[in-house]
Parts: structure tokens; sequence; C-alpha cells
């Protein structure tokens, strides 16, 4: 009997069925979660061994080759794939590649290139004749000659150390071929350039607070049995030690460990932690690594070189044999739900992962998510607590400051006149400040005094960001403009850069604080490769005095240097007509407060706001989280949002905006023609952004106790997205 596989193939194919049956080879032996080459219509393409022997009738065509004789995902990985598939309405082999590296999967080969990438790097070693020469002073050779033999004898052995010793890999090469020397190569390992930074871990043996300890014994009780966590615990209160040493723990009894992190800025540091603690053990997987760099940090995952893995939400798909400890740090980040196929959310995938392979998970967040909370405290997760910093240190006093009475005393400035004021005495100082603003650029809007025209992007409709280089861009698609003289509308010359960036916050802090070393921390400073740990280093060196930035700064650092914390203006997210704007509002300004007063010079808060009295902004500047969640529960019950209802959000796109509203209204009537008690249907209507680089967008929501249900009974056509569970709205 022909013996048959299931392939989840890597075919860019669109749909639900993405799995196909081949025969097997006689004398292949195969695995569910090997790498195989298959054929495909014309082509060879990828895929991965999820099922074998599933019946069949008829002729199949054969797996052309295995490439690598060992399965590359383990059991609790396809397993996984299969859960997203089911939980997020994707296709099986989109969560099946998302599971390996981008370079692999992403080419139909016939082997696994080797461990350590395709880079080599020569390697030079002295000969016995090279030695009798050094020893008897061969007056053939030349100085470069004999330094090189030298530090050959000392050890030297690459090019690098070669010329750090006044040799070089010229004169070895000439050398070898003399026989005074030999030459070889080797593979080197492409190392991501957050492995460069240092970190002080003075703190390994200092003694644990009682709610660390309380959280370890807890934490370490379960592991190999599997449980999950929510630690909850304010700003600075050495949550970051809780993992470390669960981690030290799970290592200690042979399992492996994952740690996520919302951001590639924060990986920086806590790389750094995590490298000083377990040194060579540490991989690190995020997006912002080379192809190369993540290809060799998943191979030495899989081959067991390294077994704590920390990054950003892929490295939850790390080849760890034993995951046994789970750590998502800042659970509350909307960075952990996947943007493109297959969005799934970290944090309850990471939860899923830990009951597929009897993992201990914990969540991590001073501000955790309404939903995790509700979760804690019903009893689906286990509640530990650190209600206090460590080493005595005092939460920051925050002051809210009425941006309406600064307008009618005359203050235009983005600065207020407190603000202001405490700027200038943590500089003088020798003190660090953080100013917190989300936005980017230098002003929101270019606009037409005269006519009130809005330079806007023609691809989005959104308005263009004005930057200080000069360029109008559009932070949707990418498309950049030049500002316009005069107004293409009315003709008139008063045009106006009007709002708040970062770049326009940067100039009033120049000129404030004229002599203040000054860095600026968002997407737009970090664009490039290793960015971020520059920036880091020069932050945490103290280099930098004040730090102007967007979401960056308020999550993870810790900077004892920083003395004072202001929020520009903490309305910009509590404006947006999303169901968790005042979440992120609350999470946002205490993440950033909370960067304040980690240092022996204590620290204090400004929060400049035109709404002093919304509940979001009064319970941030407390630190009172209980009082911010009790309310925001009470509205999502009213209105049956998470967690007391389920959300689905289907979007579509089409050139032409007659085409995507006939679609929306289609599906929108069908589903409201079968929605039962499951799920209410509201739409069809625009996006939030209803129109990106050149396509018209509209979306329909579905809210309810099984909105799921109903999409099995109506499920829309490949023109639809499925965001299951989506953070927002918009």
């Amino acid at each position: 009997m022909t013996r048959t596989a299931q392939v989840a193939v890597f075919a860019g194919i669109r749909g639900p069925a993405r799995t196909f049956s081949y025969s097997i080879p006689d004398g292949l032996e195969l695995a569910p979660g090997h790498l195989v080459r298959v054929g495909f219509g014309p082509r060879a393409v990828a895929g991965v061994v999820v099922a074998l022997d599933a019946p069949f009738e008829g002729t199949l065509r054969p797996i052309d080759a295995l490439v690598h004789p060992l399965p590359l995902l383990r059991p609790h990985q396809l397993a996984l794939a299969a859960w997203i598939a089911e939980q997020y309405r994707t296709g099986l082999a989109d969560a099946v590649r998302a599971m390996l590296p981008p370079a692999l999967a992403g080419r139909a080969r016939v082997a696994l290139p080797a461990a350590k990438g395709e880079r080599r790097e020569a390697v030079f070693a002295s000969t016995p004749e090279g030695a009798a020469a050094l020893a008897g002073g061969d007056g053939r050779l030349g100085a470069r000659q004999l330094a090189t033999l030298r530090a050959l004898s000392l050890g030297a052995r690459t090019g690098a150390e070669l010329a750090d010793a006044g040799g070089s890999a010229i004169a070895a090469r000439a050398l070898a071929r003399r026989g005074l020397a030999t030459e070889g190569a080797r593979a080197v390992r492409r190392v991501p350039r957050e492995f460069a930074l240092t970190e002080d871990d003075s703190v390994r043996d200092a003694p644990a607070t009682p709610g660390q300890a309380a959280a370890l014994d807890a934490i370490i009780a379960r592991l190999g049995r599997g449980d999950a966590f929510l630690l909850h615990g304010v700003t600075a209160s050495g949550k970051t030690e809780v993992y470390l040493r669960a981690s030290t723990e799970a290592l200690r009894r042979g399992l492996g460990v994952i740690v996520l992190v919302p951001e590639i800025a924060l990986t920086a540091q806590v790389v750094a932690r995590f490298v000083a603690r377990f040194g060579d053990r540490v991989a690190l997987l995020h997006s912002a690594l080379s192809a190369g760099e993540r290809f060799d940090e998943w191979r030495r995952i899989l081959d067991g070189v390294a077994d704590v893995v920390v990054g950003s939400r892929s490295a939850l798909f790390a080849p760890l044999e034993h995951p046994g400890l789970v750590i998502v740090d800042e659970e509350q980040e909307p960075s952990y739900k996947q943007e493109s196929s297959p969005r799934y959310h970290a944090v309850d995938t990471a939860l899923a992962l830990g009951g597929l392979a009897s993992g201990v998970v914990v969540l991590g967040s001073a501000t955790p998510r309404v939903v995790t909370y509700h979760a804690a405290t019903t009893g689906a997760l286990r509640l530990l607590t650190l209600p206090e910093r460590v080493s005595d240190l005092v939460m920051p006093p925050t002051t809210i400051v009425d941006l309406r009475l600064e307008l009618r005393a005359g203050n235009r400035g983005t600065l207020s006149r407190a603000l202001t004021v405490a700027l200038r005495r943590t500089v003088s100082r020798g003190e660090q400040a953080i100013l917190y603003l989300n936005r980017r650029g230098f002003a929101t809007v270019v606009l037409c005094r005269d006519c009130g025209y809005i330079a806007s992007c023609p691809a989005c409709e959104i308005p263009f960001a004005y930057h200080v280089d000069g360029s109008l861009v559009c932070h949707r698609c990418g498309r950049r403009a030049t500002p316009p003289t005069v107004c293409p509308q009315c003709g008139g010359t008063r045009i106006r850069h009007l709002g708040v960036g970062t770049q326009r916050v940067e100039d009033d802090v120049r000129a404030a604080v004229p002599g203040a070393s000054l860095v600026r921390l968002d997407r737009d400073a970090v664009r490039a490769k290793g960015a971020h740990a520059a920036l880091f280093e020069k932050m945490r060196s103290g280099r930098a005095q004040v730090i102007v930035g967007t979401q960056m700064v308020a999550k993870g650092f810790d900077l004892p240097g920083v003395s004072l914390v202001g929020v520009v203006n903490a309305d910009t997210v509590l404006n947006l007509p999303d169901f968790t704007s005042a979440e992120r509002t609350f999470e946002l300004l205490v993440q950033v407060l909370g960067r304040s007063g980690r240092g022996a010079a204590g620290g204090q808060g400004i929060v400049q706001t035109y709404l002093p009295d919304h509940y979001a902004i009064r319970a941030a500047a407390a630190h009172d989280y209980v009082s911010f969640a009790k309310a925001e529960l009470a509205g999502r019950e009213r209105f049956g949002y998470p967690p007391f209802g389920r959300l689905v959000l289907l979007q579509t796109q089409a050139k032409r905006a007659d085409t995507v509203t006939r679609r929306a209204e289609v599906l929108a009537n069908a589903l409201r023609a079968d929605a039962r008690t499951d799920a209410e249907v509201f739409g069809p209507a625009p996006a939030f952004a209803a129109k990106r680089a050149g396509a018209y967008r509209m979306q329909v929501i579905l809210r309810g106790h099984d909105p799921l249900a109903l999409l099995d009974r109506v499920p829309p056509s490949a023109e639809w997205t499925v965001d299951v569970d989506p953070v927002t709205l918009l």
C-alpha cells in the first residue's frame, strides 16, 4: 500500500485549503514536522509534513526530496499551528510557515544550510618552521611578517586579531606560501548587534523582596506541570529579576525559556540582562535582524546550543525541544497582535503553547489589559502581585497641568510653564528627563489659513505630516511630497504648519535648555539597522540628558538617571474613536511615568492635558490601576466589549469605491440574515483609514459571545481579511 503525507505547501495560494496529499517514495522515512520539497504545478516548492497516511484514492505526485533528516518542527509546534489556524481562521500553511525562518520557508531547498550560514573567515596558525624562523630571527622576513609570526605564536588566529597585534592577514598568507604558517577557514555566526551591549548584573545575588519571593515560589512550584500567571507589579518592582530567577530554575531542570518583548527597541536592554545572566545560551529573534542573523539564531536553538530565546512575537515559535517557561513582558502592548496572516495574538498563543507543552506562562505588566486582569481575578489565571518598588524607591509624584489654563495665560508652546521649570532644574542637576509625545514628525498638518485646505496623501486621503527636513510624509503608506508654498485649492499663500510632533518638541526643548544633550526616540529615529541599540546605549550611559520620544520611551527602559518625565499631551490616544482608547491612554501614561524615580535622586511626573478630570488620566497620575480597571470594566460590560464579548473585524478593499461598497453590503446582509444570539453585526462602514495606498476600504464588525460560530455558517470570501480578537477597531 502506498504511504501518503499531508503537506502544508508554501505556494502562496489563497483560501483555507492549503494542505495537499503526496505519496511517500519507497525508502523515504518521514515524520510530521519534516521539511520537504514537493512539486506544485510546474514549480518546486517547500512544505512541511503535518500528517501521515491520510486516506486518499487516486494517483498522487511523490515527494521530491527531504530537506533535512530530522523534523524541523516539534510536535507541540505543529499542534500550536493547528490551534492558530482554527482560532484565527487562517490557513494551516500560513501558521506552519510562521514557525520557520523566512530564508528557509521561501525556497525549495534540497538541503538545510550549514548551522552558521554561508559566511566564513580565514584563520591562521604558525607551523614548526614558522616558530623556528621566529626564534632564529630570519633576516628574510619583513617587519610586518615578523609581527604576524609573533602574534600567531601568542594565539592570534583571525585577521582582526592579527591586525590588533601589529600583523595582518596579507602577511599571514605570504607566510603560508613559504610554509611558515597555515591558512584555513571557519564558519562565522552572524551575531546580532544587541549582543555587543553589556549590562550590570549587580542584582543577581540581591535578596528578593517579599513579593518577588512569593511570586518565584508560585512559578517554580509549577515548572514541568504547567500553569498560567499574571505578574502584576508596579513599575520598577523587579519583574525582570523574577523572570531571570525563574529562568535559572527552568534551565536547571532542563527546560527551555522563551521571553517575549513587545518592541524591538526594548530587546536591547532585555537581551543585555539575559546575556549577562546566561551568556551564549541566549538566542535573539526579531524581525529587524537580517535573514542570515535570524537563520543563525534559529539554527542555534534547533541544534540545542541556545535554550533561552528573547525576542518579539515570532520568538514564540522558536524550535525549543522542551519549552517549560514562557514569559510575556508588557503583556498589554498591542504590538503582540500580528497585523498580517496569520493574525494571531502572541499573549493568547503563548497561553495555548503553555497548555500544549505543559509549560508555565507568566504574563508581566504594571498595566495589564483589563481582559487579562479580569481573567486573573475570576480564576482563569493566577494573580501574583508586586505592589512595591525595589530598594524602597517611591512612586514618582505626578502633577496634572490643565492646558486650557496655559492657553488662557498666553502660552502657546508645547511645554507648559511647570514643565519648562522642571526641565531646566533637572538638566542643571545633571539628571535625565524623558518627554513623551504619541506622535511623530514636526507638525501634524500643513494647512491653508485662507480656505482650510489640508495637504493630504492622495493614495490614503489622510493629512501628511510635516518633517523638519522639509518633506511631507504619509505615515500610513510612506509616500513623500514637497510642502506647497501656494494653496492648490484657492491660490493663497498663508500656508501654516499646525500641530505637535516629536521634532517640534525637540526644537522647543533646545530653546528651553540650549546646552542639553538631546536624543529623539521614535520609529523615524530607529529606522536604520541597529539604531535602537545605539540610542539605548547613549541613554543608559547618561550622554543623553533629554530624551524626546513616542511610545518607545514608555516601555521597558530602566534608566536610573531619569528623574523627570513630562507627558506633552496626554489626550492624543484618548480622543480616538475606539473601545480601547481609555485603556491605551492609561497604560501609556503609567508606563512612561514609571520611567522616573528609579535612581537615588527620586523623580517626578508632569502630565499636560485638556481633559484633567478624565478617569484614565486621574488614575494614571495616582498610579491606581484597580480604580481604573473597575471603571473601564464597567463600561465594557455595559456595551458587550471584551472580556464580556468577543470581536471579529472583517475588512475588504478595492480600487473602486462602488465595488468595495457593494461587496461589503452583500456580506453584511448575509451575516445579518443568519445571525442568532451568538453575535451582532455592525456595518458595513468605511474603515477608520477609509483609503490606503489607492484602495478604498470597508469593514464589518461582529460582536457577541461566539462570533466564530456565525463565521462558520457564513464564511467570507478570500477578498476579506478576518481579524479575530482585534486589539483595535481603527
